[in-house]
């Protein structure tokens, strides 16, 4: 299976999430000026992770810091660590982020432009949302856990391939 076709799960899944807490309208919040950098390089990731943190009702806070841990994470691993300001105010932001679901698209699109790596850290951030809060769904759980596999059985044949 490819990378193309396993994010494109992924989009499924996530449009399949119930849509009854989400707004018809994206979140009146801009995305802070001084968080561009951060932006530009995980922004969709912070659309596809609150989109499905949302998908129960509320992000609670156990979630919200499972994204601000994820972005970090990635900013550090990019070699641009964020600065203390920078996380403290990616935390405000997210407690208010209500994206939609018109916002799925073209995050996703941005994704399928990824690497592996990427996708699989955006999968794993997801398993650790769904376990944040306590209220393990099921069918969330197993999805999220064989599209990891997939992802990382991918990875093994294309290094076999290499």
């Amino acid at each position: 299976m490819s990378l193309g076709l396993l994010v494109g799960r992924f989009a499924a899944f996530l449009n399949e999430q119930p849509t009854t807490f989400f707004d018809s309208t994206p979140s009146e919040a801009a995305f802070p000026t001084d968080l561009e950098r951060l932006r530009e390089q995980f922004g969709h990731h912070i659309v596809l992770l609150t989109l499905l943190s949302r998908s129960d009702g509320d992000a609670v806070i156990q979630e919200r810091e499972v994204i601000l841990h994820h972005c970090l994470e990635r900013a550090h691993n990019s070699g641009e660590p964020a600065t203390a300001s920078e996380a403290a105010e990616l935390g405000d932001y997210l407690r208010d982020l209500r994206p939609t679901t018109a916002q799925l698209g073209p995050s996703i699109r941005r994704l399928e432009r990824g690497t592996k790596e990427e996708v699989i850290a955006v999968v794993t951030a997801a398993i650790a949302l769904v376990d944040a809060d306590g209220a393990r769904r099921p069918r969330e759980v197993e999805f999220l856990a064989d599209l990891k596999r997939e992802l990382h059985a991918l990875e093994e044949a294309e290094a076999v391939h290499a």
